[in-house]
């Protein structure tokens, strides 16, 4: 998956419980509970602050690890 500038926008456009929703079943799809990381309405902004100062080569990476880890988990 390549990483999307518009899809990205519109991510970060996504009122708090949304992006909150989106990020707790992203956890899950990676195997990870999102109990473990207690994210909140309250981290949003600091989540926001962090995906739109990353590069995209960042970001990138963070995608290739993540389909890494969803072809090792359906093994």
């Amino acid at each position: 998956m390549q990483i999307d500038k518009k899809a990205l926008e519109g991510l970060l456009a996504l009122n708090d419980r949304q992006l909150v929703s989106v990020i707790n079943r992203l956890l899950s799809q990676s195997g990870i509970s999102p109990s473990e990381l207690n994210i909140d309405t309250t981290s949003v902004a600091s989540i926001r602050s962090a995906i739109s100062s990353a590069s995209v080569e960042e970001l990138q990476g963070i995608v290739n690890r993540y389909e890494q880890n969803q072809g090792g988990a359906k093994k």
